[in-house]
């Protein structure tokens, strides 16, 4: 498949425990015992009493959350990694996808996401504010759509996302289309495509994503120029029921599919 540089996309994320003193011994007799009589070691070795040792103070670790990803394309997950006494909630969403969030922030304190399945995958910056898990032979597996409540950035295949406030949210999931059904339009052969919630919502990584489930699912979509159409829809209008993509208009690469309001 033809990757479209990220660029031209554009062009549109926690006692010591007391210890009391040894306890008074009762009164010693006026006259001391004699050494080696029967009463005798509870005075001359108070000083050997056991005293409580401290318990360890507990380790403050981080907060982590684990987030799988399936879909035709394959199977993936990623770790959200949130500062000590930060906490990291999940709850399932739409389509499979998953939405995290991480509370108890505080103001410039990082969320980390890493990519920890398959091996090789990581996170890539596709420019709008969206990242795609991607594999090793360059799969879009799923990702995440925009953070809210930080500011983003991609290092070395890991997402960081600094809080601008006390919570930070994510939302992850894959492209599996809701729907993809054949039939015709504008008097040719059509794709109607049905994206899912997370991919309406996750612009480049969504678009990415759907392409890798669809050809799996819909072998015969992978012909050339549908890739560009799909992701100007995905770009242009997210929103729209269906988006229609037709094999037999012709490839002219994502500008121009732009400029002819995805239909070239």
């Amino acid at each position: 498949m033809r990757r479209v540089p990220a660029a031209i996309t554009l062009a549109a994320l926690l006692a010591l425990a007391g210890c009391s003193g040894p306890t008074t011994s009762p009164t010693s007799p006026t006259t001391s015992p004699t050494p080696g009589s029967p009463g005798s070691s509870a005075d001359s070795h108070g000083g050997d009493a056991p005293t409580a040792t401290p318990a360890a103070s507990p380790t403050t670790r981080p907060a982590t959350a684990e987030v799988a990803l399936s879909g035709p394309a394959g199977r993936g997950s990623l770790v959200v990694e949130g500062p000590a006494g930060a906490t990291v909630t999940t709850r399932p969403a739409a389509s499979g996808s998953t939405r995290v969030t991480v509370r108890h922030l505080a103001r410039g304190g990082s969320v980390v996401v890493q990519a920890t399945d398959p091996a090789g995958a990581r996170l890539r910056d596709e420019v709008d504010g969206t990242f795609g898990l991607v594999t090793s032979d360059d799969t879009t597996l799923g990702g995440l759509a925009r953070p809210g409540g930080g500011t983003a950035r991609e290092d070395e295949g890991t997402v960081v996302v600094t809080a601008t406030g006390t919570t930070v949210t994510l939302w992850a999931g894959t492209g599996t289309p809701r729907s993809a059904t054949w039939g015709v339009n504008e008097g040719g052969k059509s794709i109607a495509v049905d994206a899912n919630a997370w991919a309406r919502a996750s612009a480049h990584a969504g678009a990415e994503a759907t392409w890798s489930a669809l050809v799996v699912e819909q072998p015969a979509a992978n012909k050339p120029g549908i890739h560009d159409q799909l992701l100007c829809h995905a770009i242009g209008v997210p929103d729209k029921p269906t988006w229609n993509l037709e094999p037999w208009r012709p490839d002219v690469g994502l500008v121009a599919t732009l400029a002819a309001r995805c239909n070239p």
